[in-house]
């Protein structure tokens, strides 16, 4: 069997050192990518920003799009490659190339929105925070769901001893702060791991009200193999959480996070 594996670059202008650089990873994303590059780049507009598209080898017109579309967006950068290799090596592999003093990454159904990235933004340039994640207000889930990421949550806290509301929610990070975490699990374990990275450099974690909306278009790519997958991994980064930082050995996770009515009087 031969595998073809190649990786594309495509990079329409070159934005500066500051600002905020926005990771979209996308598999299978064509009713979605050009809504939330409109969105997104409108909402910024103004801003210092970038955004960094990467197509983790779709397979239907994602990448067609993007290569008929991508010079209407200046601020967009694209990255593509064959064959897929999951969420998180696509995030990992736009952290590399951001060139902006903030990083989020942001999914390109929508279900978080771009306006509360940018609120997200702005407080932490003006209270110069290093790490600062949602807190969802309300969300589209059904009972099922509902349950399931409660149940994930409290799964969370038992391993590593935090209390947090989502532990998947939007993020915002200092990306020289992403330097000092080893990044070795896949799937959707970037978040987790981002989360004990920055609380294990001792960072407060603090939070800021967001919504949570319903997909744009598309499936979800959850499934019952992949929950299993994820309980299986947080064992394993629980057992390797000394080793998670490039740096030091074994804090305690000093996690300190915002009560609702704090987060609710920023």
């Amino acid at each position: 069997m031969i595998v073809v594996s190649c990786i594309l670059v495509i990079v329409p202008r070159n934005g500066g050192l500051v600002g905020l650089s926005i990771v979209i990873p996308v598999y299978n994303e064509e009713e979605c990518i050009l809504p939330c590059l409109k969105q997104t780049c409108r909402t910024f507009a103004g801003s210092d920003f970038e955004v960094i598209v990467v197509n983790d080898g779709s397979t239907d017109r994602t990448h067609r799009l993007m290569l008929e579309t991508l010079s209407h967006f200046p601020a967009v950068r694209y990255l593509y490659y064959s064959p897929n290799r999951g969420y998180s090596h696509a995030i990992r592999t736009g952290f590399a190339t951001a060139a902006k003093d903030y990083v989020s990454f942001l999914d390109a159904d929508l279900q978080y929105r771009p306006a509360d990235l940018k609120r997200m933004y702005d407080r932490a340039t003006r209270e110069n925070l290093r790490f600062l994640i949602g807190l969802p207000q309300n969300k589209y889930y059904s009972v099922f769901r509902r349950w399931q990421s409660r149940a994930y949550n409290a799964y969370v806290s038992l391993l590593f001893g935090l209390k947090t509301a989502d532990a998947n929610s939007l993020k915002l990070m200092a990306r020289a702060d992403l330097r000092n975490i080893n990044f070795t699990l896949n799937y959707g374990m970037i978040e987790l791991e981002t989360l004990i990275g920055f609380a294990l450099m001792g960072y407060p974690i603090k939070t800021m009200p967001i919504k949570v909306c319903d997909r744009l278009a598309g499936a979800s790519k959850s499934s019952l193999r992949l929950a299993l997958r994820t309980l299986k991994d947080c064992l394993i980064l629980r057992w390797r959480r000394h080793r998670l930082l490039k740096t030091s050995a074994d804090p305690a996770i000093p996690l300190v996070e915002e009560s609702l009515e704090e987060a609710l009087a920023r």
